[in-house]
């Protein structure tokens, strides 16, 4: 049995980055890559855009080519390789060939799967799939080609179902736009995107995109008809029928945690870890969606399934790993997001964007014709916004939200139009906004001191 320093579960953001931090760090020890997919790592928020034709293959890979060589990175990649067991009292993790490694280290960074629906028809049927991988993305994109191109030859129309308007579901539906003849997206819940919009917004995006996806919240399939392997027919919780060439599942995605779980360590809504993105498991660590973190707004434990976050969870974990502190501990974070829809809807939210009513927060709205601007404020505080179709300033927002500076201290009409850095009434605060991004140490050099309302992590 063959043993390395680190190993590492997962080649993505997370993975990637968690690789960095440990060479970063001068470390020279061994360090293996396992994953089931067969590819280098891959931004995997890209694949609808793949699949849309906006972006070459090519134009997805994170690294090099030479990136892994380059590191003295080992790697196993493709179906085989996948962990299926750890134990953590041995230090060892076994991979769907049998195969058993060793470790010094681990880090589980297996990011999410999708989460599991009981429709009748939908299990095994061959013209239905996920939307998380590259490879999902490409076998959505032929298949529909060929319904599409049947169905033309039978002289109608071809239709793909979208089952589920999160995120994922939306962009899977955007992009097979352009390879079906129709495509609609149903959700149980109310409005598409509830995990980033309010009532109003979700209902305008579903105007604004309506000529090329037919959005249908409130409802989602009761049964499938199958012939010969294949979804045919679907009926659907609002008593509506319809005809069904292809069929994207995108119910929703939950930590891919069953190993690390299975071996003894701590869940909740994800892998819980500490600051340090150590579980409970002694020298396993966990970095990315796997990961439960901690809302810095309401303080709330949940997955924060977001690039940006798996990447700095990454690093943080792989300098542990390597027993440095250079890139701190984790304090937690919130949600930011940002998308667009055919070039045409842009959308930018943070923080919470539906608060519960009865915990004292105002919400500000302001909606002009395809526009959309909403603020959630409380205790001179911003918690949250949405923007769409009104992108300027979001940055400026979502660093009022991340350093809790006083809106009493800005200019009043900061939320009446776009604001730029000279909306902060205080010179000092001019100074820090233009120049956020700098080392602490820059900052502290420059202007002296933080301003009383940052809490230094």
């Amino acid at each position: 049995m063959k043993s390395y320093d680190y190993v590492i579960l997962g080649n993505s953001a997370a993975g990637i980055s968690a690789a960095e931090a440990i060479r970063d760090a001068g470390d020279v020890g061994s360090i293996l890559m396992l994953s089931p997919e067969p590819y280098a790592a891959y931004g995997t928020p890209l694949i609808s855009y793949v699949l849309e034709g906006k972006i070459a293959e090519e134009n997805m890979w994170l690294r090099p080519a030479s990136f892994y060589a380059d590191n003295n990175i080992d790697t196993l990649f493709g179906p085989g390789f996948g962990a299926m067991a750890i134990d953590a009292e041995a230090h060892e993790v076994e991979l769907v060939n049998e195969e058993k490694i060793g470790y010094g280290k681990l880090l589980v960074a297996t990011g999410s799967t999708p989460s599991q629906v009981d429709i009748p028809g939908l299990a095994g049927a061959k013209n239905a799939v996920n939307f998380i991988t590259l490879d999902q993305a490409k076998q959505a994109g032929s298949m529909v080609d060929a319904a599409t191109a049947a169905a033309h030859a039978e002289g109608r129309k071809s239709r793909v179902m979208v089952l589920g308007g999160g995120l994922i579901g939306m962009k899977a539906a955007e992009a097979l736009s352009f390879h079906a003849d129709e495509v609609v997206v149903y959700k149980r819940s109310f409005p598409i995107l509830d995990g980033v919009l309010d009532l109003e917004a979700g209902a305008l995006l579903t105007k604004l995109v309506a000529p090329r996806i037919i959005c249908r919240p409130g409802a989602t399939a009761e049964r499938f008809d199958v012939v010969d392997g294949a979804i045919t027919h679907a009926y659907m919780t609002d008593g509506t029928e319809l005809d069904v060439d292809f069929v994207v599942v995108a119910i929703g995605v939950r930590p891919n945690s069953f190993i690390a779980v299975a071996a003894g360590a701590e869940e909740c809504r994800g892998l819980v870890v500490d600051r340090q993105m150590k579980t409970s498991l002694p020298d396993v660590f966990a970095a990315g969606d796997v990961t439960q973190t901690t809302n810095t707004l309401d303080g709330t434990d949940k997955p924060l399934a977001l690039w940006p976050n798996a990447v700095r969870q990454g690093r943080i974990a792989g300098a542990q790993m390597a027993g440095s502190s250079s890139e701190g501990v984790f304090p937690g974070n919130f949600a930011v997001n940002a998308t667009n829809f055919f070039g045409e809807v842009s959308l930018l939210t943070a923080g919470i964007v539906r608060p519960k009513p009865d915990l004292g927060f105002e919400e500000r709205v302001i909606a002009d014709g395809d526009s959309y601007r909403k603020f959630v404020i409380k205790d001179d505080r911003l918690y949250g916004f949405i923007l769409m179709n009104c992108p300027e300033a979001a940055g400026i927002y979502t660093f009022i939200i991340d350093k809790k500076i006083p809106l009493s201290s800005l200019d009043e009409e900061l939320f009446d139009g776009a604001p730029g850095n000279l909306s902060f009434a205080n010179p000092d605060m001019q100074w820090f906004r233009m120049h956020v991004g700098y080392p602490h140490e820059l900052d502290r050099k420059g202007r002296g001191e933080f301003y009383p309302w940052h809490e230094e992590q």
